[in-house]
């Protein structure tokens, strides 16, 4: 990744003097000067920057032979006390990628799980994916295109992507209802009171550029029209409307899509977040969820969990519908 992009990440992120960062790089050695560059991009802005490797080969050569004790209380409290952690990926994280016996990767799993409760401790936790050929594996493009698209994504103008989400966040601020207007006649109402919006302009998810909101989960109502839906592990499907009852997806006109909703519990097709996108270099859907939602001009919904920004409600899965076509949304007063 270039050098400059990365400095960038680094600055958008929030890094400040006097701050002690993690840098928790997952990749082997031979992309550790990917990591190199990020610690050294958080001392130049003042911070004391901490390395700490997640080499698929470095821990299958620990956990075949590691210990109950290796790994107590203490280790990972060392980790609780950082003010930031960048969650730097060349390959997806946490996944070994090696075969261990159980009880071995029961140790894995769970060094796992301690090291992440300690590290969400942090003020702020930023996941940062590195484009590569490895991470464009979990997308449905080609390695280039991937390549291509997330570049673009990262390099934008940071401070003028705050200022915009800055203003559009006071905007949509002013009211609690909205109705999103999409395709002939589709309207989906939205309640939004005693709720905030967020907003995404480097540190949280990257590529970065959104603002959004958990809707209340039993006040949305009505119809939402996508000219391609993609949903991730099902398929693409063209001009395909959805129903909403309730705050729940309870149906579409396209049979395919109904009989996904139709087997999902009720808590994952509850209607968990409205957003905007914001990113400027994010110039059309993809069917790649991280840069779909984040396309200037665009929208999303969601469905399944929402309570770690607000909302109420708890389901395992969090699945963004993202839309390039035109809508409108309009507050009513």
């Amino acid at each position: 990744m270039n050098t400059d992009y990365i400095h960038k990440i680094v600055k958008a992120s929030g890094v400040a003097a006097g701050e002690t960062v993690l840098v928790h790089f997952w990749g082997e050695d031979t992309d550790k000067g990917i990591a190199n560059e990020f610690v050294a991009s958080v001392a130049s802005m003042g911070a004391t920057p901490i390395l700490l490797q997640q080499a698929r080969t470095i821990n299958y050569a620990i956990f075949q032979n590691a210990k109950a004790e290796c790994f107590g209380e203490g280790y990972f409290e060392r980790f609780s006390q950082f003010d930031a952690v960048l969650d730097v990926f060349t390959y997806q994280p946490i996944v070994l990628g090696y075969k261990l016996v159980p009880e071995q990767m029961a140790l894995y799993r769970k060094y796992i799980s301690s090291l992440f409760y300690a590290l969400m401790k942090a003020k702020r936790f930023t996941q940062i994916r590195i484009p590569t050929a490895a991470n464009a594996e979990e997308s449905s493009l080609e390695p280039a295109e991937y390549v291509s698209r997330m570049e673009a994504a990262y390099d934008i103008d940071y401070d003028k992507l705050l200022t915009e989400c800055t203003d559009a966040k006071e905007k949509m601020e002013r009211y609690a209802q909205y109705i999103l207007r999409t395709g002939e006649g589709c309207e989906l109402h939205f309640d939004l009171t005693g709720r905030q919006w967020h907003i995404d302009a480097g540190d949280g998810d990257w590529p970065c550029g959104e603002i959004y909101i958990a809707p209340v989960e039993d006040k949305t109502n009505g119809a939402v029209f996508f000219d391609k839906l993609f949903i991730e592990d099902v398929g693409a499907f063209e001009r395909v409307t959805l129903t909403v009852v309730d705050g729940k997806i309870v149906g579409s006109d396209c049979e395919a899509v109904t009989g996904f909703i139709q087997s999902l519990s009720p808590e994952k097709t509850v209607v968990c977040e409205l957003g905007l996108g914001m990113n400027p270099n994010v110039n059309d859907v993809c069917g790649y969820t991280v840069l779909d939602e984040k396309m200037a001009g665009s929208f999303h919904i969601a469905i399944g969990t929402n309570n770690m920004f607000g909302g109420q409600n708890e389901a395992k899965m969090h699945m963004d519908f993202a839309s390039g076509g035109s809508f409108e949304l309009f507050p009513v007063k």
